[in-house]
């Protein structure tokens, strides 16, 4: 038999699935074949699903997402047109505060954030970046006349989030400071050499800003 034919579903976008199911074992710091042994799979298959175009059926994909610790929804990205938190509310829920260093660590070292601040022609706005933290310093980058780069010297606030809907539970990080344009070059492909990605929404937006937070503070979710 081969390693396709009892669970690969015929069609479908297999390779965005694959793509997803590699990116979620990493984020749980699983192996290929740990996965493979929670999910009953061998390991050859798992490396086609996460490697070739392949359209893994259902049952398989409910065993992924479990042994993962995610939904369905997560693996196929019919989600990602929906805010996170559409789960319910548990029953007897835990809210705790975080103190500074485990904000800090939360912020680790890059993701996507949303910078809030006030525009004088618009009133207030909530945008979202890509970002990376340098020595304590959020950085993120913008184009030439928007929003952003009016804020140059504003107080801003920073915040970034996680929401598990399976478990009705998730954490906040929110950072308060003065936006600062970075105008050296040097300190500019600096940046450019530590940043993990490019933004998504256009590559070739090349204006940084440094985020200095005074003030930081967080809250989490738990069952």
């Amino acid at each position: 038999m081969s390693p396709v034919s009892q669970f690969t579903a015929p069609g479908g976008a297999g390779g965005d699935v694959g793509r997803r199911i590699a990116h979620r074992r990493e984020e749980a710091g699983l192996s290929r074949a740990e996965l493979a042994r929670a999910v009953g799979a061998d390991p050859s298959y798992l490396r086609y699903i996460e490697e070739e175009n392949a359209a893994p059926g259902t049952a398989v994909l409910l065993r992924i997402a479990a042994a993962l610790g995610v939904n369905l929804a997560d693996l196929r990205g019919t989600g990602v047109e929906y805010p996170q938190g559409r789960g319910g509310a548990s029953a007897a829920p835990v809210f705790e505060a975080l103190g500074e260093d485990e904000c800090r660590a939360r912020l680790t070292e890059h993701g996507v954030g949303r910078v809030g601040l006030l525009a004088h022609d618009r009133g207030p706005l909530i945008l979202p970046v890509n970002y990376c933290v340098l020595d304590g310093d959020i950085a993120f980058r913008t184009g030439e006349d928007t929003p952003l780069t009016a804020a140059e010297g504003e107080r801003v606030a920073f915040e970034v989030d996680r929401v598990d809907d399976a478990l009705s539970a998730g954490w906040s990080v929110l950072a308060v400071g003065a936006a600062r344009r970075v105008r050296r070059a040097e300190e500019a492909d600096r940046l450019e050499r530590a940043a993990f990605s490019k933004p998504w929404a256009d590559p070739g937006r090349a204006v940084w800003f440094l985020v200095h937070p005074d003030r930081l503070s967080g809250r989490r979710v738990r069952t």
